[in-house]
């Protein structure tokens, strides 16, 4: 793009351009999380199910929730890019060992998150206290936290797991076009979606999170990929 890194037309530019591409995905996102949403509170035959996710994740706690996030974001993930045949040849097995150990802390420090916000506001679904926890999470932690550290990370795995080489990418752009350009864009996907998890009991919120994460990344995977086989 021929504007500045800091100039905000191109930012704008930038942001449209990603929304354009994940428009779908987004939609589709928060229909199916919608669908779970309405399964749990209005068809009492899946009750026994949620009541049965919500036991065993409060049994199996953090380590739950670094399982299913591991699952979600990349065992699947590479799964399907090993059946379609995309998954990088060369250096594969470091990236996967550098995700994994990336996205199980995550996993586990989202789940953290979400028990803080319990704690904070209570387990309350008003309209008042969904959105004091959307708010908190999206516009304090995501800007300040969460998508900061979410860019970073995976530099920081494409380059090798070598912080030598990552850091001097962390430049101008990187702050005032990269990190704003997937925050607005994390809004747009998650801030709905997040509305459904906050909604659910506490017990219910991350296995709702993981559920939705492992559908979004593999709708996203599956469109890249035909994207790419478009483009060449």
């Amino acid at each position: 793009m021929s504007a500045t890194p800091s100039s905000t037309p191109g930012i704008f530019a930038t942001i449209v351009a990603v929304f354009r591409q994940n428009r779908v995905p987004c939609l589709v996102l928060n229909v199916f999380a919608l669908a779970l949403v309405v399964s749990y509170y209005q068809v009492p035959a899946l009750a026994g199910f949620w009541e049965s996710l919500g036991a065993f994740k409060t049994h199996w706690s953090f380590a739950f929730s670094c399982v299913s996030t591991l699952f979600a974001a990349v065992i699947m993930p590479t799964g399907i890019q090993w059946i379609m045949g995309t998954l990088p040849r060369e250096g594969w097995g470091r990236r996967l060992v550098l995700l994994m150990l990336f996205w199980g802390y995550r996993g586990m420090e989202i789940d953290l998150f979400y028990r803080l916000q319990t704690w904070l506001f209570g387990d309350g679904h008003d309209p008042s206290t969904l959105v004091k926890k959307v708010l908190v999470d999206q516009f304090i932690m995501s800007p300040v936290w969460f998508v900061p550290t979410y860019v970073i990370a995976l530099r920081w795995v494409e380059l090798g797991g070598s912080w030598k080489r990552t850091r001097p990418t962390l430049n101008r752009e990187f702050w005032t076009r990269t990190c704003p350009t997937v925050l607005i864009t994390n809004w747009l996907v998650w801030i709905p979606a997040l509305a459904l998890v906050y909604s659910l009991p506490a017990a219910l919120q991350f296995p709702l999170f993981s559920v939705v994460m492992c559908f979004f990344i593999l709708v996203v995977t599956v469109m890249t990929q035909r994207r790419a086989e478009i483009e060449s």
